[in-house]
């Protein structure tokens, strides 16, 4: 039989456990992002290269004294927070642990290294395909204005190229977060089916949202968005199937 949850603690105590993880969890970001500060022209320079490849040509200006700064300062900012997204995801399992059973326990480890994986192939794919996409249309629009020299402010482009990324690698954890809480039981696959329609509406209106105003860049978001969807269905049904052949298997071996 499975062990059950473990007794749950004073509320003052949670509270502090609370407390606590935050703070690791702060303490994680800031230390990620002060290595961010200091390789920040090495990351800045690795960002602009989709720009520097853009034909017509883009070209980065800087309009103002702190600009260089605070686009050091974004980056830093962003690198903190994403590399601690392992750090966070285990604060938070640890703080929901003692309520879970030891089945739901021994995703943890398998849990943060997919976080991470997704996340990743999710930003590769807004670097390589999406940004360089979206920049080469919106270089051709506005080279369509005769005399008009292009000039990006990099506070502009930096924070344009940070949302598709964050956007992007956030999208394709969706398999992730609906393995986990199909194995939990919280989701299934007839409930997936039931809120396609709805689900695929939210997913326009944050590609709206996140991206900029033009169908072209918001359907390249979309797009694989709405295949991912398809492919938690998918996997939602494969847990669901595994769940029930393995009850089946122990129900079988109880009557023997």
């Amino acid at each position: 039989m499975e062990e059950a949850p473990t007794k749950d603690m004073p509320f003052l105590d949670h509270l502090e456990e609370l407390r606590w993880r935050i703070i690791k969890s702060l303490v994680s970001i800031i230390i990620f992002g002060v290595l961010g500060y200091y390789f920040s022209n090495k990351i800045i320079e690795l960002l602009s290269n989709p720009i520097q490849q853009t034909e017509p040509p883009l070209q980065l200006l800087n309009t103002t004294i702190l600009g260089v700064f605070l686009a050091k300062m974004k980056v830093a900012i962003m690198v903190g927070l994403v590399f601690s997204i392992p750090v966070i995801i285990y604060h938070v399992w640890q703080f929901i642990a003692p309520g879970l059973f030891e089945s739901e326990k021994r995703y943890v480890p398998t849990f943060i290294v997919a976080t991470m994986l997704c996340f990743i192939i999710g930003g590769l794919f807004s670097y390589y395909i999406m940004i360089p996409w979206s920049l080469k249309f919106f270089a051709i629009l506005n080279h369509g204005l005769p005399g008009l020299i292009n000039y990006v402010t990099i506070g502009d482009y930096l924070s344009y190229l940070l949302i598709l990324l964050v956007f992007t690698g956030m999208a394709f954890e969706l398999p992730v977060i609906v393995f986990m809480l199909s194995s939990m039981g919280i989701v299934t696959p007839s409930v997936l089916h039931k809120i396609r329609r709805f689900a695929y509406l939210v997913i326009l209106l944050l590609a709206a949202i996140f991206t900029p105003a033009d169908p072209f860049t918001m359907l390249g978001v979309a797009s694989p968005m709405i295949l991912l969807y398809e492919v938690s269905i998918f996997i939602s049904y494969l847990v669901g199937k595994r769940k029930r052949d393995s009850a089946a298997l122990e129900e079988s071996g109880l009557f023997l």
